[in-house]
């Protein structure tokens, strides 16, 4: 209504539409709301003893009393942010659309932007234009043609996930085979969309890690494992042919699950699979595995599913009032934090 007032004043002409700044998601501030921890939020993780979970127009909230009560960070963005992760109590990072990259140092209460989509694709441009790399390099030139092509469509392309396994090293992925490396905690991203065996340049959808390793999965049944020595990530086929949304990683021991109930099991590290049934046709989209081994996976249909030996068998629980759900974290005590289409709530484990 104010903008509307603009327009004419008096009936004279004081402003236009095309006079007024437009600012964009990754300009404008989440908004605040009463109704922050009921919205729709897509993941959660542990900050210590702090939950903190994030979802639509750069919502954030986080919980001191193990999913209880929420409280609304403040966030410099509205864009719509879909993976966390909290290396240590007080340092995390988020990440979405618009590729957006935010940093908290104090546990998840407030947070600063470090990267977006406008500037990553300046920073591929420069990257792949001035690196020594040989020409000859297929992957290094399909990474250049890519980075050409974003700049001159002026595209910001979404990030996926994010993970930091200390709090200086970590990586973001997203589609199209984006993936940026830092080791200055954020300060600095270096491109690796070379360093992917993923010719056909298909989605990330998830990193993740153990003690040992560090995981990519995407579409097509695909996961990559980084390959530390070569600095690179080599492709894993799996025997599914669909997307895989995230991977549990216990040493050899692998879980990847993704559309239509589909779950993938390999006890050695990726050589062989055996395909698994969760009970339920319904996409998983998120998993954790609890002290003790125990495996919990959700569903898009609303489920909270356990297993005890390594996703053999299942137990299920489905809620009086489900909701498709998006991520799941420990509470403790026999209890789970879920969250996903209405936001977050506390769940007992089957």
């Amino acid at each position: 209504m104010r903008v509307a007032r603009l327009v004419f004043l008096g009936g004279t002409l004081c402003a236009s539409w095309g006079a007024l700044a437009y600012r964009g998601p990754v300009d404008t501030p989440a908004v605040s709301s009463k109704f922050a921890a009921t919205a729709p939020l897509l993941a959660i993780a542990r900050a210590g003893d702090r939950l903190v979970a994030v979802g639509l127009r750069g919502h954030i909230v986080y919980s001191d009393d193990e999913g209880k009560s929420w409280t609304q960070a403040r966030v410099p963005v509205s864009s719509d942010l879909v993976a966390v992760t909290f290396p240590s109590p007080k340092n995390g990072w988020a990440t979405g659309h618009e590729g957006v990259v935010l940093h908290s140092g104090d546990g998840g209460a407030t947070w600063v932007k470090q990267l977006d989509g406008r500037q990553a694709a300046a920073l591929v441009a420069r990257y792949y234009a001035g690196s020594t790399s040989s020409a000859a390099d297929a992957d290094f030139a399909r990474a250049a043609r890519q980075a050409t092509a974003v700049v001159a469509e002026g595209n910001t392309q979404a990030l996926l996930d994010i993970r930091f396994d200390n709090e200086n090293s970590g990586f973001a992925v997203g589609t199209f085979n984006r993936i940026f490396h830092t080791d200055d905690g954020g300060k600095t991203w270096e491109p690796w969309m070379h360093r992917t065996d993923n010719p056909r340049e298909l989605h990330f959808y998830s990193i993740s890690s153990d003690s040992r390793n560090t995981y990519l999965t995407g579409e097509r049944g695909m996961v990559w494992r980084l390959d530390a020595a070569l600095k690179r990530f080599v492709a894993i086929p799996t025997p599914y042919t669909g997307t895989l949304f995230g991977l549990l990683a216990d040493g050899t021991d692998l879980l990847a699950y993704g559309m239509r109930g589909s779950l993938l099991r390999s006890g050695d590290g990726g050589k062989l699979w055996e395909k698994l049934s969760p009970g339920t046709t319904a996409g998983i989209s998120g998993g954790t595995v609890l002290s003790g081994g125990r495996i919990v996976i959700v569903t898009q249909a609303g489920e909270v599913r356990t297993s005890g030996d390594r996703g053999t068998t299942f137990d299920t629980r489905k809620s009086a009032q489900p909701m498709p759900y998006y991520g799941v974290a420990s509470a403790g005590q026999g209890k789970l934090v879920v969250v996903g289409a209405t936001g977050a709530k506390v769940e007992l484990l089957p």
